[in-house]
């Protein structure tokens, strides 16, 4: 009975954590895809700015990352150091993912341009209380190897159910068959809004109640700015740690290229055609393009899964990305002539080699605090996240910055935005967007994971030799042992804590 009770409340916190990640999943899935498309036929930007108001929000989100990422650490309270920020989030993140959708009059350009400008940066601000913290909790609420893969494959799921569901409901709430059917549903986006700011804002709250943490065995030093920087350079000190950053980032412009150009590829092509599905009703044709190679992903994921429990975590990077190269090989040739089977069988292959392409190296990083340790002797969970943050923002905002100047610079406006009008540059700045960007990176991608130095017999043996140096002070390291952790850090072994 007591084991029963203990699988059920083991279940429901691999659960409760693994719903937090709606708030980044699900809400960055919609910025992503719809945001700039808002900006630029509902609100009336044009694309340079649109990109400007999502890139520059970005980068100052970048900004403030590291600095909560270092508060997260030096938080030390009865409920733990991550969980208080994730309670302190929700009702700022509802508060502005309304005020993301909602122009409330303005009619000036320079006053949309400010107004939205402003709104993104305390919107990513609010979400970076959540996020930040919910990236450094899992190192803290499980210690093994295979127990962090099997909670970062839940919260790879959630994410994707987050992402589906979110899309689903804004297709649902926004019912525009082209791109300039945005400027008469401005009612439908403040609705749609406030419902998606609830889901979103509600993600924190689940994983607050129902994680815990471990105490911490170190407490960090008090925060001072002069020591900031010199945190981060410490970090990056990592062979591994720098590898695994490399490719978190490239995944990370990858998608965010590909999404923030999806829909709008679809409606330049295509329009939004739409359909009679059995089982599914009437749905549209971005709807219907974004489901499919959303189940190609899943199919992907699961494959990825079982490679990652038979060899190790970056295994699968090898295999899925010589499929999405050829898929998105395939979307650069599609027209508005080009038959739907065609645009179908080429998400199928990019579907399903992008199943790895943010979750196996989302899945490295918490096994990198232990690393850090085994160099400094600290743990700096929190930083990592802030760090990890930083370039995610970073990239999603220049993501933004080269979508918008890319489609400002091929000519795409709010009266051109049609598949009659928008062939030639327009299209093909979104395709360059959609699918070139994602083939040369994957290239990339494929190259770094093939160097990539932590197996799970390394982490288990820096694991054990951390675990004796806490006991005993010392730690005896064989030669063997002493090549493992140097592959592994790129540093000699005589300048690691563990040996020190």
């Amino acid at each position: 009975m007591h084991e029963k009770k203990g699988k059920l409340a083991h279940t429901g916190r691999m659960l409760s954590y693994a719903a937090g990640y709606m708030l980044g999943g699900g809400s960055q899935q919609i910025t992503s895809m719809y945001y700039m498309n808002f900006l630029m036929f509902a609100v009336g930007l044009p694309p340079l700015l649109a990109g400007l108001v999502t890139g520059v929000s970005k980068v100052w989100d970048g900004v403030i990352d590291p600095v909560l990422g270092l508060l997260v650490d030096r938080t030390k309270t009865r409920l733990g150091a991550c969980r208080p920020w994730l309670l302190a989030s929700a009702l700022p993140v509802l508060i502005t993912y309304y005020m993301l959708w909602n122009s409330f009059g303005i009619a000036s350009l320079a006053g949309k341009f400010v107004y939205f400008l402003v709104v993104c940066i305390l919107f990513s601000t609010a979400s970076s209380l959540g996020i930040v913290p919910y990236e450094a909790l899992l190192p803290r609420m499980v210690g093994s190897y295979d127990e962090r893969t099997d909670y970062s494959v839940l919260k790879a799921l959630f994410a994707g159910m987050a992402s589906a569901g979110s899309i689903w409901l804004f297709e649902a709430m926004i019912p525009a068959k082209q791109a300039t059917d945005y400027a008469g549903l401005l009612p439908n986006f403040r609705r749609m809004g406030f419902v998606l700011g609830l889901v979103f804002a509600a993600a924190p709250l689940v994983t607050f109640f129902g994680s815990r943490e471990r105490p911490k065995f170190l407490v960090a030093a008090p925060l001072r700015l002069s020591g900031v920087f010199g945190q981060y350079r410490d970090l990056l000190r990592s062979r591994v740690y720098r590898r695994a950053l490399l490719l978190n980032l490239l995944g990370m412009f990858v998608s965010y290229c590909s999404s923030s150009t999806a829909v709008i590829f679809v409606l330049l092509v295509y329009s939004n055609l739409r359909f009679r599905v059995p089982l599914l009703g009437t749905t549209t044709l971005v709807l219907l393009s974004i489901n499919w190679e959303g189940a190609w992903e899943i199919m992907g994921f699961f494959m990825s899964t079982l490679l990652m429990k038979r060899y190790s975590k970056h295994t699968p990077l090898r295999l899925s990305f010589p499929l999405h190269i050829l898929g998105s090989l395939m979307l650069v040739f599609v027209t508005a002539k080009t038959p739907l089977w065609f645009f179908f069988a080429a998400m199928i292959v990019s579907g399903f080699g992008a199943s790895c392409i943010q979750f196996i190296p989302s899945t490295l990083m918490p096994d990198l605090p232990d690393v850090d340790e085994l160099i400094s002797g600290q743990q700096r969970e929190g930083s990592m996240a802030g760090l990890l943050n930083l370039g995610r923002q970073i990239v999603q905002g220049l993501s933004f910055l080269v979508c918008g100047a890319a489609l400002s610079a091929f000519g795409l406006n709010e009266q051109n935005a049609t598949p009659e009008l928008a062939q030639g540059g327009p299209l093909a700045a979104v395709k360059l967007l959609y699918a070139i960007i994602p083939v040369l990176c994957g290239i990339a991608m494929w190259l770094v994971s093939r160097r990539y130095p932590l197996t799970p017999e390394r982490h288990a043996l820096i694991q054990e030799k951390i675990a004796k140096k806490r006991e005993f002070g010392k730690v005896e390291l064989s030669q063997e042992e002493q090549a493992a952790l140097e592959a592994v850090t790129g540093l000699p072994c005589h300048s690691l804590w563990v040996n020190s």
